[in-house]
């Protein structure tokens, strides 16, 4: 029985390291699509400085911060399938633990 505490005991910590893991991902996502927008941001600013008059400049920096979005959207969406696949690695463990030690356990 110490023997399956152990093992679940364990088996909760690298949980719990996993989910930490994918919650630092995911902050760095969006650290970065932040970022991203920031400097889409600074770009269309200096095109306005540098813009003749009457050019349609709006248009150019909202082109520029929807694809600086979507990057960043992608980016993210990556980041949280990395940290689902951290996420269910853990749990599968966990089950073949389970399953070892009930087999072990159990007479035949």
């Amino acid at each position: 029985m110490e023997r399956v505490l152990s093992i679940g005991g364990r088996l909760q910590k690298l949980i719990k390291e996993a989910e930490m893991e994918a919650e630092r991902k995911v902050e760095e996502a969006q650290n970065r699509a932040k970022d991203m927008i920031s400097q889409a941001r600074t770009e269309a600013d200096n095109r306005r400085a540098r813009a003749q008059r009457g050019y349609d400049i709006e248009d150019l920096i909202q082109a520029e911060e929807e694809k600086a979005t979507k990057e960043a959207a992608k980016v993210l969406e990556d980041y949280r399938k990395r940290a689902d696949a951290i996420k269910k690695t853990p749990e599968e463990r966990f089950e073949e633990a389970v399953n070892l030690v009930l087999r072990e356990a159990l007479p035949g």
